[in-house]
């Protein structure tokens, strides 16, 4: 099983209603191919972290590069894992509060207690992105 980060850039007419769309698909699909994580969205970027078999986030990943909705995905991390940090999130949506000055203090509460400090940092440093 692999744990995978990734970063990419909106489109820039994408809105709420895409928003919704791609976690309710994702939240309809994943089960079936082993697939938990969580997504955060900035206004502009999004930042993923997908848990599952390596050959379903592969099929993940080039389905992702291949959906307009978004571009210049750039993998993060991705590293070997024995067991999930998001088994109970088909896909999560983590909201970043409003506030730079209290984003990352709230995201890091929101974050699988477990997850490995290096990619609590990449994850943390994407809030602090305006």
């Amino acid at each position: 099983m692999r744990q995978l980060v990734y970063i990419s850039t909106a489109a820039p007419d994408l809105d709420q209603v895409d928003i919704a769309n791609i976690l309710e698909a994702s939240s309809r699909n994943n089960p079936e191919r082993g697939i938990t994580g969580f997504l955060i969205f900035n206004g502009r970027n999004f930042l993923q972290l997908v848990e599952g078999p390596k050959n379903s986030l592969d099929a993940l990943m080039a389905n992702i590069q291949r959906d307009p909705r978004h571009s210049g995905v750039v993998r993060l991390e991705e590293n070997p894992i024995t067991e999930r940090l998001c088994e109970k999130w088909t896909m999560k949506q983590l909201m970043l509060a409003d506030s730079i000055d209290t984003r990352e203090a709230s995201l890091d509460q929101a974050l699988p207690e477990a997850l490995a400090a290096r990619v609590r940092r990449t994850i943390l440093n994407f809030a602090s992105l305006n």
